[in-house]
Order: C-alpha cells, then sequence, then structure tokens
C-alpha cells in the first residue's frame, strides 16, 4: 500500500472517529534499530561545553491491511550535531500491528498515520534513545514529550 496523500474525497471526522473505534492495538515490536556516536568528537566537544543539536523525523514507510490485522512500518531517525558535524544517530523501524472491525481507506490511514500513531509509537522511540545514549556513555537525551513537526 502507499503512504503518499489520497487523491479522493476528503474522510469526514465522524467517518474517521468511527473507524477509529474499531482498531485495537494488537503490538509493537522494534524491528531495526541502528546508533553510531562519534566518542572523540563528544569527548573534546563536551570539554567545551558545545549544545548538541538534535534533529529528528518520522515516517510511515510501508503499511497494509491483510483481512482483519492492519499494519504499519514507522520508522524514527534522530541525527545530533556538534559544531556542524554529526556526532549520533539512532534509526528505529517499529512494527506495529492493529486488529480492525473494517477494511480502511488510504484517506484514513494518511490521517492516522500523522497523528494517532505518533502518539502511539513515539514513547517507545523516547525511551530508546534515552537508554541508547546512556549505554553508549554519554549522558541521556530526553526528548521532548511530544514530537511537533
Amino acid at each position: 500500500m502507499s503512504t503518499s496523500p489520497p487523491t479522493g474525497t476528503p474522510l469526514a471526522p465522524e467517518q474517521y472517529r468511527k473507524i477509529l473505534e474499531g482498531l485495537s492495538l494488537e503490538s509493537i515490536h522494534l524491528a531495526q534499530c541502528i546508533a553510531e556516536i562519534d566518542h572523540h568528537l563528544f569527548q573534546a566537544e563536551s570539554l567545551q561545553n558545545t549544545p548538541l543539536r538534535v534533529g529528528v523525523h518520522q515516517e510511515v514507510t510501508r503499511w497494509e491491511q491483510q483481512g482483519d490485522v492492519l499494519t504499519f512500518w514507522h520508522t524514527y531517525q534522530l541525527k545530533g550535531k556538534l559544531k556542524r558535524k554529526q556526532a549520533l544517530r539512532i534509526e528505529a523501524v517499529y512494527l506495529i500491528r492493529y486488529r480492525t472491525q473494517q477494511p480502511v481507506s488510504e484517506e484514513f490511514v494518511h490521517i492516522f498515520q500523522q497523528s494517532t500513531l505518533i502518539l502511539t509509537t513515539y514513547p517507545y522511540f523516547r525511551e530508546l534513545v534515552d537508554s541508547t545514549m546512556r549505554r553508549m556513555g554519554v549522558p541521556p537525551l530526553t526528548l521532548p514529550m511530544v514530537l511537533v513537526r
């Protein structure tokens, strides 16, 4: 299935709510994780108290519905820079499964992946970043409670 914006008629809020009420979260799994850090850069810049500039990008890379199971592959990418040099990268792909009582449209998925899905997966990514930073031996990074685009 595609992740591009729908081109059909917009989904009414009542229709979205009805489909949403028929969804139940089945599972969230970490499907892939990549973490890289430049320890030399971190050590050199920590002596000068250079702040880490962080950017987070997220997207649904794929979704599909098979019968009553709706599956999303949701990717997060965090990059941290110190003085214009990349010092940190953490990427994660989550596999999220929902049970649904009815087929969903591309219009529904387009809205869902920009709102409800982020609210579901972002806390998992926040925890992953915090614990990964600790394991890397650098001060933990606490991301904002809500991911703002």
